[in-house]
Formats: C-alpha cells, sequence, structure tokens
C-alpha cells in the first residue's frame, strides 16, 4: 500500500464528518489510459473545496482543509490542459479524489494564442432545439475557439435538464461553463440543488492562455441559495492570493457588479477590489440586452449580451458574442443566429440611369458560422468577363461605385454575378440584370444607396434642408457610433461626429440643431451645416438598462432620457427645466417619446406607460394593465387623440386620466417598437410574428393582414423562428402604405386591400421607420445603408 493509499484507507474509519477532509491526486494522463501511472504526476495545480485553495505537491498529491458546507471538491484546470472527464467531485463520493489532465487542442508541442478566444450565450430560457446550438457549435469548430460559457438563467427544471442533455462539453465538442441565473435557483433542498447535479459548482475558476477565469453565482433568485455572499467572496480572496498577478483576471456572472467603477466584491467583513487583481472584463447576462461599458479611464470593461435564441427583452437582435481578446481595443463581436450564407444585391436593380455615368453596387451578406472575408462582383459585357472586389463597408455590406462601360447603349441588357466568400472557405452566389435607361420606368424606383460603416438600428432618417440625419450603433467597439448627414437628393457624405455610445433610436431636429441622446445617457446638441458640437450633457444615468427610447422636441425643448434621467432641457442654454422623480427602474422603451397636447408620453418596460406635464415634469397619471406594463410602440397623436398600442391591444386614452376612450384586444403580439399608421378608416400596425395588420378604426376588427416572410434576425422580445416581425413603422406615400420588415423586404401596400403591389428585397432587417416627403421616402437598414426611393 503505497502511502497517498495509506492516507484514504484511515480516512475511511470513522464518522462520516471524516470524509470533509479530503485528500487525492493530479495527474497528466499522458498515455491516456484513464489511470494514474509513473511520471504523471501534476504539481502546482489548484485544488479547492468552496473555501480552501491549496496546490498539489511534487507527486500531484492534495490534502484540504475541512469545510462542513463544502458539497464539491474541484480544481482549476491550468492553462493548456483540459480535464478528462470533470473537473470537480461531489464530496464523499469516492475515496480516491483523482482528477485526469490532458493537453488541450493545441498539443504537448501545439503552441497557442496568449489570448484566449472563447463564445458567451446567455438568457436562453429554452428547453427546445433549434438551429441557434449547431450555429455556436459550427462557429467555435470553425474558427477554432477555446470555451463557451453561458452567463445565467438556462432556465427553470426542463430548460436546466434540457442544456445539461444538448449544451455541454461533450456535445459542442469544447469545454462549456454554466454560471447559476437567479432562474436556475429552482425547487429542491436547496435553490442551487439542481443546478449541482447537473453542472457542479456554482463557483470555481479555470485559466486558458494569459487570463484566470472565475464563474460566480448569482446571489438571489426565485428559490434561497445555500451559499451566501460572504462565502464565495472568502473563496474568491482564496483562488486569487494563489494567481500569479501578470495573468489577466475575466469574471463571469449573472448580473453586473456594479455600474460604477469600484469592483470590490465585499461581504462578511472580507472584501477584495479585483481592479487590483488585473480585472479586465465583467462579463454577465440577465437584461437581454447587447451593452458595453468601460469603468473608468483605466479600468475595466463590463459586457451584457442579448440571447441566442431570440429577441431581447429590450429588442436587442439574437446573438452570441465571440471575445477575440479582451483588453479596451481587443475584438469583441456580436454573431446574429440563424443566418446561413445569405447574399443579397440591393444596387443594381433592373434599371440603371446611364447618364450618371456609374451605378451604385450595394451588396448585404452575412453567415453566422463563418463571417465574410470577400466580395467580388463579375461584369458581362460584350461577351468578356470582368471580375474585381468590393470595398468593405459594414458587417454586414460590401459596396462600391461601379463605372457604366456601355453608357451610350440605352436599353441593353448587362449582368451582373456577386459572388461572396466566407472564412471556411464556402461561397454565395447570386445574380442581377439589368437594363440602362435614361428614365425610370417603375412606380418604385431606389434613387441612391449609401452606407454609414456601421449598423442603423431603431434611429428614423430626418430630412431637413435638402439634409438626411440618422445615426449609426456600435455596441462593443464603440467606434462607429455616431451622428450622420447626407445630402438628402444625392446621399453624398456631408459630416459624421462620433458619439461615445450607440445612438439607438430617434434623434431630433429643432432650429438649424441635431439632438442626439446614446446608449449611456450622453446628450448631444449638433450644428446641422458642419457636425459641430453645441454642446454635451451627461444626463445622470447610474444603472441599467441602457437608454434605448426615441427623443422628441418641441419650442426650443428637447426631452430626452428615462426613467431617474427622465428631463426637459433647454436647446439653446442647455439648462435642465425639470427632471423626472416619480418613477425609476423597469428596462428602456424602444417608443420615441410624444407631445400630446400638454403631456409628454413616456414608458418603461416591466413597469408602466407614463404621462408628464411637459412644462413641469409633474407625473400625471400612469397605466400598467392590458400589457401597458410590456410594451415599446410609438404613441400616435393625431387629430387631438391619443393612440397607444400595448402588447396585445390598441387604445384611445383620455390625456386627462389615462381612462380608456376605446380599447380593444388584437389576436396578434404587437410588443414592436412601430408606430400605428391612423387612416380615415383603419389603424395599421406591426407585430411580433404576424406581419403587417391593419384593424377597423371603430370596432377593431382586422381588415386584411400583410403576411411578411420570416425575420432574417429576431430583435422583437421573446420572439424566435417562424416569426415574421414588423419593427418598422408604415407611412403613407402618394396614398399607398409602405413598410420595410424584419425580414429584410420593402412593401408597397394597396391601403383598402392590403394587396402587396411592388416589394423590393433589401437584404437586411429593418427596424427603423420610413420617412417620407412627397412622393419620395427614405429609409435605413440593420446593415447601415440608407435607401432614397421615389414612388409615382
Amino acid at each position: 500500500m503505497n502511502k497517498l493509499h495509506a492516507i484514504l484507507a484511515l480516512t475511511l474509519v470513522g464518522t462520516l464528518s471524516s470524509f470533509s477532509a479530503p485528500t487525492g491526486r493530479v495527474y497528466l494522463d499522458k498515455n491516456g489510459n484513464g489511470k494514474f501511472d509513473k511520471g504523471e504526476a501534476f504539481p502546482n495545480v489548484k485544488v479547492s473545496n468552496g473555501k480552501e485553495v491549496v496546490r498539489t505537491n511534487k507527486a500531484g498529491e492534495f490534502k484540504l482543509p475541512d469545510f462542513k458546507k463544502g458539497r464539491f471538491v474541484f480544481i482549476t484546470v491550468p492553462a493548456g490542459f483540459d480535464a478528462k472527464g470533470k473537473f470537480f467531485y461531489p464530496l464523499n463520493e469516492t475515496d480516491q479524489y483523482e482528477f485526469a489532465l490532458t493537453w488541450d487542442k493545441y498539443g504537448r508541442k501545439g503552441k497557442r494564442p496568449k489570448s484566449p478566444r472563447f463564445i458567451q450565450i446567455t438568457d436562453t430560457e429554452t428547453f427546445v432545439e433549434n438551429a441557434w446550438i449547431g450555429n455556436i457549435k459550427d462557429y467555435a469548430r470553425k474558427n477554432k475557439l477555446d470555451f463557451i460559457v453561458h452567463t445565467g438563467d438556462i432556465c427553470y427544471t426542463k430548460g436546466l435538464k434540457f442544456h445539461a442533455e444538448k449544451v455541454n462539453s461533450k456535445t459542442m465538442e469544447l469545454p462549456m461553463h454554466y454560471c447559476i441565473g437567479n432562474h436556475d435557483l429552482v425547487h429542491g433542498k436547496y435553490g442551487e440543488e439542481l443546478f449541482q447535479s447537473l453542472f457542479g459548482p456554482v463557483y470555481y475558476s479555470f485559466d486558458v492562455g494569459d487570463t484566470h477565469f472565475v464563474v460566480t453565482p448569482m446571489l438571489n433568485g426565485d428559490r434561497r441559495p445555500s451559499y451566501t455572499k460572504a462565502e464565495v467572496c472568502e473563496w474568491l480572496i482564496n483562488d486569487l492570493a494563489t494567481v500569479d498577478p501578470k495573468k489577466k483576471l475575466v469574471m463571469f456572472n449573472h448580473d453586473l457588479l456594479t455600474f460604477g467603477n469600484n469592483f470590490t466584491y465585499a461581504a462578511g467583513g472580507k472584501s477584495i477590489d479585483l481592479v487590483k487583481h488585473n480585472l479586465q472584463m465583467w462579463i454577465y447576462g440577465h437584461w437581454h440586452i447587447n451593452f458595453m461599458k468601460k469603468h473608468g479611464e483605466n479600468g475595466p470593461i463590463s459586457v451584457s449580451s442579448s440571447t441566442p435564441d431570440k429577441g431581447g427583452i429590450d429588442h436587442s437582435p439574437s446573438n452570441f458574442i465571440v471575445y477575440d481578446s479582451y483588453n479596451p481595443n481587443g475584438n469583441i463581436e456580436a454573431r446574429y443566429t440563424y443566418l446561413n450564407q445569405h447574399l443579397a444585391i440591393t444596387s443594381p436593380r433592373e434599371e440603371v440611369l446611364a447618364q450618371k455615368g456609374y451605378f451604385d453596387l450595394n451588396i448585404n451578406t452575412y453567415n453566422t458560422v463563418s463571417p465574410t472575408v470577400k466580395v467580388e462582383y463579375t461584369l458581362v459585357t460584350n461577351g468578356k468577363r470582368i471580375t474585381k472586389k468590393l470595398k468593405r463597408q459594414s458587417i454586414w455590406n460590401w459596396s462600391q461605385k461601379v463605372k457604366i462601360a456601355n453608357k451610350n447603349r440605352l436599353g441593353s441588357k448587362q449582368k451582373l454575378e456577386v459572388t461572396a466568400t466566407y472564412r471556411d472557405g464556402t461561397k454565395a452566389t447570386k445574380q442581377v440584370v439589368y437594363k440602362l435607361v435614361n428614365k425610370p420606368t417603375t412606380a418604385l424606383t431606389q434613387r441612391w444607396v449609401r452606407n454609414c460603416n456601421s449598423g442603423i438600428w431603431m434611429t428614423a432618417p430626418i430630412v431637413k434642408n435638402n439634409r438626411l440625419f440618422t445615426a449609426t450603433i456600435d455596441d462593443f467597439q464603440l467606434k462607429s457610433c455616431s451622428v450622420i448627414a447626407l445630402n438628402a437628393t444625392t446621399g453624398k457624405p456631408l459630416w459624421r461626429f462620433q458619439t461615445k455610445g450607440s445612438v439607438k433610436n430617434d434623434i431630433a431636429y429643432s432650429n438649424g440643431k441635431v439632438l442626439a441622446t446614446d446608449h449611456f445617457g450622453t446628450a448631444y446638441v449638433l450644428d446641422e451645416k458642419t457636425g459641430k458640437l453645441i454642446w454635451e450633457k451627461e444626463l445622470g444615468m447610474t444603472g441599467l438598462g441602457s437608454y434605448i427610447g426615441g427623443n422628441v422636441v418641441e419650442n426650443g425643448i428637447y426631452y430626452t432620457g428615462f426613467g431617474n434621467f427622465l428631463q426637459a432641457i433647454d436647446i439653446e442654454s442647455g439648462k435642465v427645466l425639470w427632471k423626472n422623480g416619480a418613477w425609476r427602474g423597469g428596462e428602456g422603451s424602444n417608443a420615441t417619446m410624444v407631445i400630446a397636447d400638454n403631456l409628454l408620453i413616456a414608458s418603461s418596460n416591466w413597469r408602466a406607460l407614463y404621462a408628464h406635464d411637459k412644462t413641469t415634469g409633474k407625473l400625471v397619471w400612469s397605466i400598467s394593465k392590458d400589457g401597458y406594463r410590456f410594451r415599446n410602440s410609438t404613441a400616435n397623436f393625431k387629430d387631438g387623440e391619443l393612440y397607444i398600442c400595448s402588447k396585445k391591444g390598441i387604445g384611445t386614452l383620455n390625456l386627462k386620466d389615462g381612462s380608456y376612450k376605446k380599447y380593444f384586444n388584437t389576436k396578434y403580439d404587437i410588443d414592436v417598437s412601430a408606430k400605428p399608421l391612423i387612416t380615415d378608416k383603419l389603424i395599421i400596425m406591426g407585430s411580433e410574428r404576424d406581419g403587417l395588420i391593419a384593424f377597423d378604426l371603430n370596432d377593431g376588427k382586422e381588415v386584411w393582414k400583410v403576411a411578411t416572410k420570416e425575420s432574417l434576425v429576431y430583435s422583437a422580445a421573446y420572439t424566435g423562428p417562424s416569426s415574421s416581425t414588423v419593427e418598422s413603422s408604415p407611412k403613407l406615400v402618394n396614398g399607398k402604405v409602405v413598410f420595410a420588415a424584419s425580414d429584410g423586404i420593402l412593401y408597397v401596400v394597396n391601403k383598402d386591400s392590403g394587396v402587396v403591389e411592388q416589394s423590393l428585397e433589401l437584404g437586411a432587417p429593418v427596424f427603423s421607420p420610413v420617412v417620407s416627403l412627397k412622393n419620395s421616402f427614405w429609409v435605413n437598414d440593420f446593415a447601415g445603408n440608407i435607401y432614397k426611393f421615389t414612388l409615382k
């Protein structure tokens, strides 16, 4: 009997409590036989019982102190290695705690990048298998990532069991880590009992490359956990005390530790400053939003993700997050799920104006599992094939101007072929045949398209003095978020102003000034001619959710912000006229605020619809019944009537007290950002899953429906595959209903019958409203394109 077995044998004698002082060994299974052999001892590996942390000796052996509340013995898997089997054992499961390690995928002599590359998913809240799982697995495999982390809300008993079976290290073919969320604390002897039986410890650490990763638990939820913050804090102090100070630190949790700059984890009279331990990132979920924040000048970054399988609560699109690096200038990218080699030619269309001498070649393409690396076009003219590369403009878009070689051959047809090549070597091809003309012959004519070099979310274009203003987003790099101006007639870029954060919803215009507020709650006032900053103001945002609402101006006053930083600002002086103190909390609403006589109409998801006195800011009334607690649609104040959609109904409300003049339920979920279009007979409204619907203005009965195609990207909260969403507000243009949808198609519809008279593929989802002027209209897409059309 060797020394280790002798020690273990002695521990078997006595009471059950003797098992609480674990001993064991860690070894490197060099020959792959699944048992310890001579020469395989692995020294200096960290082992923990949930409180104390020790290291293995030269023989790979360890002994842990007694910890009566401990439930697991677990190791910190060192960089360059993977656990062969589990990295943890339940306490008292065995008399020999042996942990086998193998070299990671880079092999014994392989060289790996210093900075780990991994995927974050979060808040999946499902027990239904769908394509997002394969998307993540394929992306990780094709792009050689190190691991996947799920930051909680797996969700409830069915979800926990489903993920344990379908989304694990074996099925995903690389290490899979789980955080416990508030909805993962379920019925049992204690809240985390089921989670632990399926996934193991709720807090632990592991090393990859130059980084120490720490998984920490949600401290409260649907059921009470048995662990306490004090216990987690004590373990965390012990864990980090053994880490090389040169290593980077990344923390995973279901929620954000702080919105401020002080990342001190404290409880039970003990505390630890994580920044002093080289904290680079705090990665979390819980909010169902895409949001990144830098904490202090030299502080860490925090990152929240939307869900990979469905739309986020604030309508952030379905995605997972890829981390190639995690320094402030690193590459953090959202990958939108469910898209398989999607490719669309948005210009040229069937006709090209010959006298211009050129045409805009504009391509939208996206592939979830393997990014686009090259787009080429081939022109076939007079039997000759000319092939050239296109320039990338945004994550989705590739475009440039192309010279017309035969502009004098009016009526001649030209064939254009486009090929997109993806990182894994696969390709997609499309072609268009167009005719050279002097004048457009189609009723719906695309006049121009320009890409803004970054995505556009829900910001409607504003057209004033022949200038078009809009705004872009860049949630995870914060380099391309901006307010921009173009010539409204030609599309020529005029100026660009970079904002600190993404401007996600409607901007405003007043007396030669463009006004915008980004998702950090920073307001900007810009000169319309030059784009120069006139003034900037931090509104006082002190927590989540982020600011995603649309702003409004009236009589030289800018109404902006949300919750406790909702306020009215004098545009000329920048003076705050009033600030909301009546309500706070909930999550941001996608609705643009509306002025209705003397009221400012605002809202909060998960809270209520609010009406404030626009002069004083006093709360006049609020309503949360009938789905008004969950709503994102912009109100329509027309002819003295206030029309507001709830989650499943549409009402006209009394301005005095918010009571109903009229209210009708629909059989459709209409919690989208679209503003209802009111005609003399109809209320026309987008929906979460069923396209565009027209209701009778008087009795609410359905008159017609346009069944749009399935969404390219799912945005409306909790929508996923099979949803046909319309977030974009419809508009009347020359007596026709014009709207674009999440399927990436622009529709022209007969107002009375609902018959689709024309449609054009834009190739990227549209979340922002259509804006019209006479017989012209403009629309933005998610790829960052702005289109101008005319409609006869």
